[in-house]
């Protein structure tokens, strides 16, 4: 299978769980659902409430490219960008249950490098062919 290398664009969180479904079933990762879905979500929602200040006439721009046993993604917002932004490798029990926080750490936890350089999520996940 070749590359497959795509973007969507979106505002506001209106639609954004049927897109994020609709990228999984496009690149046929359906055994990974839950963890693609849970970074998507969790990234995309950030980038709405921090980089667009939920803002819904502001784009985010998810951009993904699947090649060989690598799943990349980007998640653009149209904030000013937050490079100094931290993906906790831990988080205290005190903060599993506070309303913010736990979503960066869960973006670390189920792929395997995420960073934030100015106003643009970039996350890698490898893939495993089935």
């Amino acid at each position: 299978m070749g590359a497959i290398h795509k973007e969507v664009m979106l505002h506001g969180l209106e639609r954004h769980q049927m897109i994020i479904d609709g990228i999984i079933q496009e690149l046929d990762l359906e055994a990974y659902a839950f963890d693609i879905r849970l970074i998507l979500i969790e990234a995309v929602t950030n980038a709405y409430y921090h980089g667009n200040l939920s803002d819904c006439s502001k784009p985010i721009t998810i951009r993904y490219l699947l090649m060989d046993q690598l799943l990349k993604l980007q998640i653009e917002d149209s904030g000013a960008g937050d490079s100094g932004l931290v993906f906790p490798e831990a988080i205290g029990s005190d903060e599993l249950l506070e309303e913010g926080g736990r979503g960066l750490y869960l973006i670390r936890c189920f792929s395997d490098s995420a960073e934030m350089i100015h106003n643009t999520m970039y996350i890698s996940k490898s893939i495993c062919p089935s």
